[in-house]
């Protein structure tokens, strides 16, 4: 039989896509969640249709009369010449959310959502249009969490809430469980709850700067300074440094045993946050060499600083290191493809050699006397 009557299985299908499609916009409008609806059609069968297989449309109506499930199941009165007059449900009325929840087999769900977004709401203050929307945005994250989590994330996002400017470092914040780790797995829902409040994402707090290994290769350049130290990227800029030559090099033991070199200042060079080297003066104002891995991520980095200092040079990233150690290079788990359109032709021509057989050569795995020897070469500066 080739009936479209709707059996209560299908009915909850469609109740659940209603719900899946339109639970944003009730958790960011509650009087939207109780005033809608859902019909479902359930499609009684004609004369012929049930001719042609009366058992299944018997079946049909004995489910929707054992139904027990939300809504209102809606009946009407069929006369039909051979079968005679007959009741026959017509259509399922769902009223409100939580009936269209239920329907579709998602009641717990629902009264989970609604009980912590009424939390949170009422939790960060007076609800407006713009926090409704911001917690109703974030719903698949916070309902996810542990009942430990859910209660951290209201009582953070509260206290950020009404200490728009603390300053604090997220270890003094004081909510018990809310450290480092917490917040960068939370962080992104606890901003858009901030912005659902003030609008805008700033937590008001601090982070520990992110440190950068300096060593001072030439430590007449800063008497008194030790030749190798770490400081936050503010600090470099404002060191009262003019050196001749800047070397940035992704190996922190290689920064560490770099050999005296006259007006040289040694940086490490952070993988792709290397740009943000671009930003101190008397790095701009210096020679400025890079030396990285002979892999694809290494060429991507020196791309990517070469596009804020077009004057930088390359070393040791050649087809001639690669040639003479390539005995000591690995295969590549992860290459990058990105384009890398600042490169010499002879850093080209590595970088293709290297991609040819998914190859990297750690700049730590070649030897050191050949390093210093190329080194001091380009410098051409004595020990």
């Amino acid at each position: 039989m080739s009936t479209r009557c709707v059996l209560p299985p299908a009915a909850a299908t469609k109740a659940r896509t209603a719900y899946n499609s339109r639970r944003r916009r009730w958790l960011a409008d509650p009087s939207l969640a109780e005033q809608d609806s859902l019909t479902v059609a359930l499609h009684p069968p004609s004369e012929p249709q049930i001719a042609e297989d009366p058992d299944t449309v018997v079946a049909w109506v004995r489910a929707w009369r054992a139904y027990t499930g939300a809504g209102l199941v809606e009946w009407a009165t069929r006369r039909w010449p051979s079968f005679g007059t007959q009741e026959v449900p017509v259509r399922l009325t769902l009223a409100g959310a939580g009936q269209i929840a239920s329907a579709g087999g998602r009641e717990t769900e629902w009264r989970a959502l609604v009980m912590r977004r009424d939390a949170l709401v009422h939790g960060l203050g007076p609800g407006s249009p713009t926090l409704s929307a911001a917690v109703a945005a974030t719903a698949a994250k916070w309902l996810d969490l542990d009942g430990d989590d859910f209660v951290r994330l209201t009582t953070i996002a509260r206290w950020l809430s009404d200490h728009p400017n603390s300053g604090y470092l997220i270890r003094q914040l004081p909510v018990p469980g809310v450290d480092t780790k917490w917040l960068s797995r939370h962080r992104g829902t606890v901003e858009s709850l901030i912005d659902g409040v003030r609008g805008h994402r700033d937590l008001g707090i601090r982070s520990l700067p992110n440190l950068r290994d300096v060593a001072l290769c030439d430590p007449d350049l800063l008497i008194g300074t030790p030749r190798r130290f770490a400081t936050s990227l503010e600090e470099l800029a404002a060191l009262p440094l003019a050196p001749a030559r800047i070397l940035i090099l992704e190996n922190k033991e290689g920064l560490y045993a770099l050999p005296r070199l006259a007006g040289t200042v040694a940086l490490h060079g952070g993988g792709y946050t290397v740009h943000e080297l671009a930003g101190i003066p008397w790095v701009v104002g210096s020679e400025v060499w890079y030396w990285g891995d002979l892999d694809s991520h290494g060429f991507a980095i020196l791309d990517r600083l070469r596009r804020h200092l077009p004057h930088v040079r390359s070393l040791l990233m050649d087809t001639a290191t690669l040639d003479r150690w390539r005995d000591l290079a690995v295969r590549e788990q992860s290459p990058t493809l990105n384009d890398a359109s600042h490169l010499t032709a002879s850093e080209t021509a590595a970088l293709l050699s290297l991609r040819d057989g998914d190859l990297r050569l750690e700049q730590e795995r070649i030897p050191w006397p050949y390093v210093l020897e190329r080194l001091l070469a380009a410098f051409g500066a004595g020990r």
